[in-house]
């Protein structure tokens, strides 16, 4: 079962890619919070290491960072124009930190937690990818030049960057 579920999406104003030889893809979404954010470590079942942060308050994806690439496949295919929603974050669902929906967020049990999930990367002329390649995407959240792509069962299927 996949850890990062797509519960709803909240505005955002800007985000933001850096990549580099040493990380090959950190997307940052703003505003960031004010608290320490939740983290989730997610290690490719079949390599690849990401960083997942999280708004403890309001679910928001604040950031994911690949810390090592994941194994190239093919991705997503091309984005539809319709339906996706602009200038927003995904909000990602708290219970693996021990929180709900809704809930304020200062009481968490747990900080920091981790997943194995299938992971891949994609890299092309235009735009680099980070794929869940056991979720398939229905819908699109975007912000900027980024979009998060949601399965139709609330799953993350993929974060695309254009370069």
């Amino acid at each position: 079962m996949q850890m990062i579920r797509v519960v709803d999406s909240i505005a955002c104003s800007e985000a933001s890619l850096e990549c580099d030889p040493w990380i090959p893809m950190k997307v940052t979404w703003e505003p960031r919070p004010l608290e320490t954010p939740l983290y989730l470590r997610i290690s490719g079942s079949n390599g690849g290491e990401v960083e997942v942060k999280v708004d403890p308050t309001t679910g928001m994806l604040v950031q994911v960072v690949v810390i090592e690439e994941p194994r190239q496949v093919s991705g997503t295919g091309p984005l539809p124009t319709e339906p996706k929603t602009q200038q927003h974050s995904p909000v990602i669902e708290r219970t693996p930190w021990g929180l709900g929906h809704g809930s304020d967020g200062v009481n968490h049990s747990v900080s920091a937690v981790s997943a194995i999930e299938d992971i891949g990367f994609v890299r092309t002329a235009d735009h680099i990818e980070l794929v869940f390649v056991d979720q398939k995407p229905a819908r699109y959240v975007c912000c900027g030049n980024v979009a998060v792509a949601v399965s139709d069962q609330g799953g993350m299927a993929a974060i695309r960057a254009l370069l």
